[in-house]
């Protein structure tokens, strides 16, 4: 018995699979520069198979693009339908940014700018939730000293952080 739970963690290794799937979003008010500053961290595998389903294409290098700024458009118009983030109320556009690799996976960079303060932020993100069944994006929201956290998935797509309390 442990040598086949010995060999299927190998086998995963070596294919580059791994058993859930998940992205991070970190997101952090600057009062500085008034702006709303977002990385998320999306498993290069995964992101692939969300850009090739999204744009019904056949394939896409993730990993080791030969045009990163054509990837990193197309990237960012993904987020675009996927992340939406509501402020007091009111609905807000993010500028994406570019992405680079890290390890097995991809950091995605964008920014709203013209934040002053935040009471209350609304976020959605269903990104790959229309690959994965299982797919969480965790959510983490600073904002002066608050840190709020929470994991979104398919019953629950969208979270308000509230920065009153």
């Amino acid at each position: 018995m442990p040598l086949k739970l010995l060999y299927s963690v190998i086998l995963t290794a070596f294919l580059g699979v791994h058993p859930f799937h998940v992205s991070v979003t970190d997101i952090e008010h600057n009062p500085d520069t008034q702006s709303l500053q977002i990385s998320q961290r999306i498993f290069i595998d995964d992101l692939e198979q969300g850009l090739k389903k999204h744009y019904n294409m056949e394939y896409v290098d993730t990993y080791n693009p030969t045009d990163a700024a054509k990837l990193d458009s197309l990237i960012g118009e993904y987020l675009k339908s996927k992340v939406f983030i509501l402020l007091e109320g009111k609905q807000v556009e993010f500028t994406f940014l570019g992405s680079e690799v890290e390890s097995d996976a991809r950091w995605c960079y964008y920014e709203v700018e013209g934040v002053s303060a935040i009471k209350e932020a609304e976020v959605t993100n269903v990104t790959l939730m229309e690959v994965f069944e299982d797919q969480q994006n965790i959510i983490h929201f600073k904002s002066g000293k608050k840190q709020r956290s929470y994991k979104l998935d398919r019953d629950t797509k969208h979270y308000t952080f509230n920065f009153t309390k």
